[in-house]
């Protein structure tokens, strides 16, 4: 069963590299606008230097990795599941000797490697050719960057499915998909980077588990964040993995129970 699940990721992979120029116009959409709020950037620290400890080459790489990851982490407009939902198609997902989640978590880190590759990793080299912004040059940075990323891809697989699987209650569930983009991507760090953010709002974010989404990795690529800091931020992100996880098996539990399929 275990092979059934990395074939549905490889069919996934495979099905996103068909769309070449779309990925080429996603691409130009994530350096143009780095661009822009790179300049801002570089406008803002004229005045002053150095704000919470970030002075502007630590901003201006912390805004190019966000755009990197952000497509692995919290793709736009991803509705598949809520569109099969709407079309009565995930009857056929809920019937396969499968589990259902694991299948749609399959299918979705096959989409999330797709996009580190070819559109993560090209967004930051713009970034290292325009600004020369450089890459950690420890060891223990690039461990730490290696085991942190993936857990915040698995936290966006299972945000991405709770606010998708809303569909089988709530007829117009699109509103939805709007509203919780617009959360997570303001308290992911994707429009302010959550270290300029006000000391108490900071509070409150580092406890939510939006912060492990993105900001938590790039923070560790940057070397902002370790030793027991790290371990700390690590755990608590391990733990909303586990919640979010939890909380989705139980409504995909409950959803079946919604489900008729005509026929039996």
């Amino acid at each position: 069963m275990l092979r059934f699940y990395f074939e549905v990721a490889g069919t996934a992979f495979r099905r996103q590299i068909v769309y070449r120029w779309a990925n080429l116009a996603g691409l130009c959409t994530n350096i143009f606008f780095a661009l822009i709020v790179s300049y801002i950037i570089i406008a803002l620290y004229a005045v002053r230097p150095v704000v919470a400890g970030y002075d502007v080459h630590d901003t201006l790489r912390y805004t190019w990795m966000m755009q990197a990851i952000l497509m692995v982490v919290l793709p736009f407009g991803f509705t598949d599941l809520m569109q099969t939902i709407r079309t009565g198609d995930v009857v056929t997902d809920l019937s396969k000797p499968c589990d259902f989640y694991l299948y749609w978590f399959s299918r979705e880190m096959g989409k999330n490697v797709y996009y580190a590759i070819f559109r993560g990793l090209p967004t930051y080299l713009a970034g290292m050719v325009i600004f020369k912004l450089g890459v950690p040059l420890t060891w223990q940075s690039w461990l730490a960057f290696g085991l942190i990323p993936p857990f915040g891809a698995t936290l966006g697989i299972a945000y991405r499915f709770l606010y998708n699987i809303v569909a089988f209650w709530i007829i117009e569930a699109r509103a939805v998909v709007s509203f919780a983009l617009t959360i997570a991507q303001f308290l992911t760090g994707s429009f302010i980077p959550l270290p300029l953010l006000p000391g108490w709002l900071q509070t409150i974010v580092n406890w939510l588990p939006f912060r492990g989404f993105m900001d938590l990795p790039v923070q560790v690529f940057l070397g902002k964040i370790s030793g027991s800091l790290l371990w700390g931020a690590f755990g608590l992100q391990v733990g909303w993995l586990i919640i979010l996880t939890c909380l989705v098996l139980w409504l995909v539990q409950v959803a079946r129970q919604h489900v008729v399929v005509q026929g039996g």
